[in-house]
């Protein structure tokens, strides 16, 4: 019998390692569908009143925020929104399962979310709002989680790693655009490996030796057959790209999405349970994606942590030079993301991270503010709670009278002129009322003008022949800043 539980034993530890020896690696494929890049000469909407004041990423009673929708649409009305678009989690679930099906053996620990809240109650109480505040615009969109995977032993050094590498999509507006994300399927989640691995093991032992001393043999050797052909389907299956898979997944769904907190180290933590959090900040899969066909559609710029993202010849002016020079096939454009969850909660308060957004003619519906968000047509603001400036204008105007929005292609000869002016609605607390901006063309500061209230920017800009990218901030002063997105100029040789 020793004799047979050892020829058992032989044929399956070889078999297994032959899997080991020659795991595939699953290559990127190509892309989706290719911006086709600025195209020359092309003109954007310029509105006749000033851009739309939205907030999006704001959490309410449907998952973990602390407000209902009517208090959420009070505060919004106190700082003078028109566009307040919900970000609720579709499902936060932190589930340690065993691979490859997690899914199905595991145990969950559930957090506040519209899949454990409900998402007919979601959208039938959006329906609600919008009729009871049509003086706003409502949008609907989440936070999600693409993916996240374990690594260790529990009780030991247990790690949950990427479960807050979080990804907005916005522009819902029925239950079945979420139910088409992997998130809410928890699809694209994995166990530790190595214990994984050493349970299917352990468990096909023990049954093995229980059946050879029961002189099974035929059924020993089935069962060992089946647990080949089991690993065989698990370690051979192409490695899925979460992120990718989810922003795929989105715009199929006709979604914008945007990179939450790309740059943020506050992922990397002490979790509880013993869990070690590891999420590094995910620049590089913003800046650099695996799969360009599959890049989301902005970044948040402006969020509740700081990063160096947008500084002059920072990550995001290197990815878009390299946009205009046919790197990638589309831009990826500059949000404000505040991750709401209630007034004065660690010290924010709606409206703190705002955006202005430029609609074509002024439009207030949810197809044209998506729209806009598409073209780039938003600046990124962050605010203390006691002002609420705003761009009244933003533009560059090309030798000929054409003007562009920012996010806006211009074919231009070598002279441009940029026109900006703030203003502030409704009136704001006590507070400078000029800003020392800087003009960022190329990468580099090319001038740091006054910016203010009482002092509109208007100045000409030589460019020499090539494509350029030029945009306009105000670098953080008295807790106030602000990311416009860029105007993509070519200027012939």
């Amino acid at each position: 019998m020793m004799r047979e539980a050892a020829r058992c034993f032989f044929l399956f530890a070889g078999l297994v390692a032959s899997l080991f020896a020659g795991l595939p690696v699953a290559a990127a494929g190509p892309g989706r569908d290719a911006w086709a890049g600025p195209p020359a000469g092309a003109r954007s909407e310029t509105p006749a009143e000033m851009p739309l004041r939205m907030v999006m990423d704001v959490r309410s009673t449907h998952s973990d925020g602390r407000h209902d929708f009517e208090t959420l649409i009070a505060l919004a009305r106190q700082r003078g929104v028109d566009v307040l678009a919900f970000g609720e989690h579709d499902r936060f679930d932190i589930r340690l399962g065993l691979s490859p099906v997690p899914q199905w053996l595991g145990w969950t620990m559930s957090h506040p979310s519209l899949q454990r809240t409900g998402l007919k109650a979601f959208f039938d109480d959006l329906a609600r709002a919008r009729r009871a505040h049509p003086e706003m615009t409502l949008m609907a969109g989440t936070e999600s989680m693409p993916g996240y995977r374990w690594s260790g032993i529990p009780f030991h050094n247990l790690t949950l790693h990427d479960a807050e590498r979080h990804i907005i999509a916005l522009g819902l507006e029925r239950p079945a655009q979420v139910e088409a994300l992997p998130s809410y399927r928890l699809a694209n989640i994995r166990g530790p490996f190595r214990f994984s691995m050493a349970f299917w093991l352990l468990l096909t032992g023990s049954v093995l030796v229980m059946l050879l001393r029961r002189r099974k043999r035929g059924v020993a050797l089935l069962l060992t057959a089946s647990l080949v052909a089991f690993l065989a389907s698990w370690l051979m299956r192409p490695r899925v790209d979460a992120d990718a898979a989810f922003i795929r997944a989105a715009h199929e769904q006709g979604l914008f999405v945007a990179w939450a907190h790309p740059g943020t180290h506050s992922g990397v933590r002490p979790g509880p349970m013993g869990v070690r959090l590891e999420t590094p900040p995910y620049n590089a899969r913003v800046f650099h994606p695996a799969k360009p066909a599959e890049m989301a559609d902005a970044f948040a710029a402006i969020y509740g942590d700081s990063d160096d993202n947008c500084e002059p010849g920072g990550r995001w002016d290197r990815f878009m030079m390299n946009f205009m020079a046919g790197a990638y096939p589309k831009p990826v454009w500059a949000v404000a993301a505040g991750d709401f969850h209630g007034q004065g909660e660690a010290g924010e308060y709606l409206g703190n991270h705002a955006m202005d957004v430029w609609t074509a003619n002024g439009a207030r519906t949810p197809a044209a503010v998506l729209e806009a968000l598409r073209k780039g047509r938003m600046a990124a603001w962050r605010l203390p709670k006691d002002r609420n400036l705003r761009l009244a204008a933003l533009w560059l105007e090309d030798g000929r009278g054409h003007r562009g929005l920012p996010g806006a292609s211009l074919l231009a000869g070598g002279q441009v002129r940029l026109h900006a002016a703030l203003a502030e609605r409704p009136a704001g607390g006590p507070g400078p009322r000029r800003f020392r901006a800087e003009i960022v063309v190329d990468g580099r500061v090319a001038a740091r003008p006054a910016l203010g209230l009482d002092a509109p920017l208007d100045m000409s800009l030589q460019l020499p022949p090539g494509a350029h990218v030029i945009r306009v901030r105000i670098p953080m002063q008295h807790a106030i800043r602000m990311e416009a997105n860029p105007f993509l100029v070519r200027v012939p040789g």
